[in-house]
């Protein structure tokens, strides 16, 4: 059932010439996650920012794969000062839940639309809900109340060649070590990291950043052992350390070097109102340390060591790669160096549905995700545990639209088949799960047996990750020499 008040804001959007459709889905908070459903891309989505201009509340509406320039906006508008509105000022103003905006927003009396927005003939957009999203003529925007078509996006994001030009194509990805690869891990991005391999384009390093991970809470015998199974998942997954480089971060000293550098340069108070900071606290209300309050500024060091350009990570890391731009933009100005401005790009991947029925499969979220290890058995366990109905027919819950997305992802030529005997009534949900999770395994046998041959060779896990820190070392260490010549310090 639509929420009425997404019926609502759908109405509002008519009477105002602009034409629309609410498709749904289940509660899906990012961007990434929402397009991948519905089969589009970042592109496809149109998001609308509550940004605060001189104490002034406007809206900027641009295309989720680009980047908003506050140079561009603040030469437009005439204004000294622009930032994004908390999470606070987001709630208040709109009266929305966070991370909900929409086209049009409640107490916003100036809307600027990006000109990119209008190359696509369609694009999506929020409604105030995470379980809805429209559809509307990218055109028709353009009938919002005070809005007005300017280019205010950076210029880098037009293309991976601007941002290239005479440069590396280096591409950085951190995980933490908090537990093995999952199916999400795999198809989500794994696939896309061994694309990104095939291409001979791109310089890549992906990085177990076990020191990210004690910034909340963890068990020291667990972060051992999670660390060097990750980097076996990735082995037996088709990463090649002679094309890419795995890596600890603790195995490079550089990067908390650098961090602390960084941090001389950024304040207290930039910190402590990241949208990433307040959810954090919120989480371990018991364990803020100045350790997580530095997470942004060592996440930049990570990228910045290497003089990376490009971080594959979801939209919800947007504000942390902020930080990263900004600390290269400043380390450039005031110290003269030649940093990147690192942007976030999306590798191909399949969006993986929580067992749980609503989000995405993540490791977070107890009971939601499938190992690559899992045997038949464990995985037929946990694909019966998706909430289905009590009977076949009717209403499409979100646990069957979640099994429904697995069989589209694992037995495609048998999708249809089954939603037809789902609508007649016919459908036994026992029998769709196990021939689900027949798929899955088969899926995973080839990576099983690579993992079982490669975890046994234990001299072959140790060389790779010592070869892969000394080829990262070389990088890091000239850019680390640079910065302290340029600071003074040498």
């Amino acid at each position: 059932m639509i929420d009425q008040k997404v019926v609502e804001y759908s109405q509002k959007l008519k009477q105002i010439g602009i034409e629309n459709e609410i498709l749904e889905h289940p509660h899906l908070v990012k961007p990434i996650e929402v397009v991948s459903y519905l089969g589009k891309t970042l592109s496809d989505s149109a998001a609308t920012l509550l940004m605060i201009a001189d104490d002034n509340p406007i809206a900027l509406i641009r295309r989720d794969d680009v980047k908003i320039s506050f140079q561009k906006v603040k030469k437009i508008l005439g204004i000294k000062s622009l930032r994004i509105a908390t999470q606070e000022q987001f709630a208040n103003i709109t009266g929305l839940p966070v991370g909900a905006a929409r086209h049009l927003l409640p107490g916003v009396k100036q809307t600027i639309i990006d000109k990119n927005v209008f190359e696509k003939e369609f694009v999506l957009g929020g409604t105030g809900s995470f379980q809805h999203t429209i559809r509307l003529k990218s055109n028709d925007l353009k009938n919002l109340p005070d809005s007005s078509t300017e280019d205010i996006i950076e210029d880098s994001n037009n293309s991976f060649q601007k941002l290239s030009e005479n440069k590396i194509k280096r591409v950085f990805s951190g995980i933490r070590a908090t537990g093995r690869l999952h199916l999400g891990n795999y198809l989500g991005a794994v696939k896309g990291f061994l694309e990104l391999q095939s291409t001979g384009e791109y310089e890549t390093i992906y990085c177990v950043v076990d020191v990210h991970t004690i910034t909340t809470p963890f068990n020291p015998e667990q972060l051992k052992k999670n660390k060097r199974e990750i980097i076996i998942d990735y082995l037996a997954a088709g990463l090649d350390p002679k094309k890419s480089m795995l890596i600890y971060q603790s195995d490079v000293p550089e990067h908390t070097e650098l961090a602390f550098y960084f941090s001389s340069i950024m304040t207290v108070n930039r910190m402590q109102h990241l949208p990433t900071y307040k959810d954090k606290i919120k989480q371990h209300p018991k364990n803020i340390t100045m350790a997580l309050l530095n997470y942004p500024i060592l996440m930049a060091a990570d990228i910045l060591v290497y003089k990376a350009g490009l971080v594959p990570v979801g939209i919800d890391q947007e504000p942390h790669l902020e930080v990263a731009r900004e600390i290269a933009r400043k380390m450039n100005q005031d110290y003269g160096m030649d940093f990147p401005e690192p942007i976030r790009f999306a590798t191909k991947g399949e969006y993986v549905p929580s067992l749980s029925g609503t989000g995405k499969m993540s490791k977070t979220v107890k009971g939601s995700y499938i190992n690559l290890t899992d045997s038949i058995e464990e995985i037929r366990k946990k694909i019966r545990s998706i909430p289905t109905a009590t009977r076949s027919g009717g209403e499409m819950t979100e646990g069957l639209k979640s099994l429904f997305a697995f069989s589209e992802l694992f037995i495609p030529e048998e999708v249809e088949g089954y939603k037809k005997q789902f609508k007649q009534g016919t459908l036994k949900f026992v029998e769709i799960k196990d021939r689900i999770s027949e798929a899955i395994y088969k899926e995973l046998q080839s990576f099983q047996q690579k993992r079982l041959a490669i975890a046994k060779d234990n001299n072959y896990v140790d060389r790779v990750i010592r070869e892969s820190a000394e080829k990262a070392r070389a990088i890091a260490s000239q850019t680390v020499k640079e910065v302290r010549e340029k600071m003074g310090l040498l």
